[in-house]
């Protein structure tokens, strides 16, 4: 008998002072958004900061849930479930293996997060906010009918759009989890840093305006 598979996004609501800096320009109670394919959500994929001591410095990470407590407390979530075919999850199992192989190719779209209240996105290549790359997994992998013709999502559209698919909201420990291969505790020096950071930055600058020249 063949295996049933499923994605499950989480919107999160961190607790870091960006996710709360997050919450009140946008009035919505969750910021954070990100996939995984079980439902002990040990391993998480989304668009997020490399180190907690490294605001700015933010791409592709494999995060471990305990990246969403702090003092040991419980963590306020929003799940969706969504049934995959075994093809669907073969196809996007090795999609992320392979973005997680090239990670430091893929970077956060700050563009998108200044855009952000004009309900207008960015479009940068290979660089996403949280939100931009759930949707992007949902439309060109699940193929979600709701989110096919749409060029910019916010959390709270894409949490209404996913409500037949809720399976949870409210508190949720993660304390039983593990680190895994997240690094989010390794502090970095702020000569560190500040070089990291400014070549993220320099690096989204510099894709932006090629894709402006290069369709």
């Amino acid at each position: 008998m063949e295996r049933k598979h499923y994605l499950y996004v989480l919107l999160t609501k961190t607790p870091l002072k960006t996710g709360k800096f997050l919450r009140k320009v946008t009035g919505y109670e969750y910021n954070h958004c990100s996939v995984s394919f079980d439902n002990d959500f040990k391993v998480l994929y989304s668009f997020s900061r490399k180190y907690k001591n490294s605001t700015f410095y933010a791409g592709l990470v494999k995060e471990s849930s305990l990246r969403y407590t702090t003092n040991e407390q419980e963590t306020k979530v929003k799940i969706f479930k969504i049934s995959l075919t075994n093809k669907t999850y073969k196809k996007l199992k090795a999609y992320l293996e392979d973005l997680i192989e090239h990670e430091d190719e893929y970077i956060y779209n700050y563009l998108s997060i200044l855009t952000y209240l004009f309900h207008k996105k960015v479009n940068v290549k290979k660089a996403y906010t949280c939100c931009d790359f759930t949707v992007h997994i949902l439309k060109d992998f699940c193929k979600l009918a709701n989110l096919k013709e749409k060029d910019y999502c916010s959390i709270k559209e894409l949490s209404e759009i996913l409500e037949e698919y809720k399976i949870y909201e409210g508190t949720f420990d993660f304390q039983n989890n593990s680190w895994e291969e997240d690094l989010y505790l390794t502090r970095q020096p702020l000569l560190e840093k500040m070089k990291k950071t400014s070549y993220l930055f320099t690096l989204l600058i510099a894709r932006f305006f090629k894709g402006l020249f290069i369709k």
